[in-house]
This record gives structure tokens, sequence and C-alpha cells, in this order.
């Protein structure tokens, strides 16, 4: 096999587990704000505004739970993407 399809083959789960990651972030977080708006529309909690830091006591129990799943998510993508990249570089600069 060529250098860079070895590159490619160490890097690939990473970078497959990572897009996962990504797409569990982005669906938990459409569905932090279809409950949060849900439940603001409701009178329960204040509105959220991008940039605003929501304490928990000012969620909804299931608002909090898929907003600290799409965080985790979010953390465990940039990390997979991190670490494929930190492999793929040092097998290609390791001495054969």
């Amino acid at each position: 096999m060529g250098t860079d399809v070895e590159i490619w083959m160490l890097f690939a789960p990473f970078w497959l587990l990572g897009m996962f990651a990504a797409l569990g972030a982005l669906w938990h977080f459409v569905q932090f704000l279809s409950v949060h708006g849900k439940a603001h529309a409701a009178g329960h909690v204040p509105k959220y505004a991008v940039g605003t830091r929501l304490r928990p006591h000012q969620m909804t129990a299931e608002g909090h739970h898929h907003f600290n799943r799409a965080r985790f998510a979010l953390y465990a993508a940039v990390g997979l993407a991190v670490l494929g990249l930190l492999i793929g570089l040092l097998w290609a600069l390791w001495p054969s």
C-alpha cells in the first residue's frame, strides 16, 4: 500500500466517528432549542439568546439533558478530529 493510503486508513475511523459525534451534537442542540422554546412559550423559562449563558435552574430537565448531550458530543467531535490528525501526522513523520 502507498503511504497516502495508509495515512488515510489511520485517520478515517476518527474522522467518521467525529462526523457522527458532530451530527449527534447538532441533533441534540436542535432538540434543546425545541424543548426550550416550548417551555418559554408556556412561561416557565426565560428566552434563549445565542451568546447568553443559561444556568441549570433556567432550563427544564429535558432541555438540560439535551444541552449537556450536545455539548459533550461537540467536545467528542473536536477531540476525535484532533486525535485523528495527530495520528496521521505522527505516522507521516515517523521514520521508516
